[in-house]
């Protein structure tokens, strides 16, 4: 196993300054791809629920 006192040694080579900005577009970019499949289906689709309610009436 490592050793504990050694874990600031990743910071040595991964550089938050330069990897946060691009992880929290992945982040985004995968929240964005999940809604568009949520809303795009049929059973989840609360945008367009009224419509369908107000047409089997």
């Amino acid at each position: 196993m490592a050793n504990p006192a050694d874990d600031y040694k990743i910071w040595l080579v991964i550089n938050p300054a330069q990897w946060l900005v691009p992880i929290w577009i992945a982040v985004l970019a995968v929240a964005v791809v999940i809604h568009v499949a949520v809303i795009g289906s049929g059973k989840y689709n609360f945008l367009a629920a009224p419509a369908k309610v107000a047409a089997a009436k």
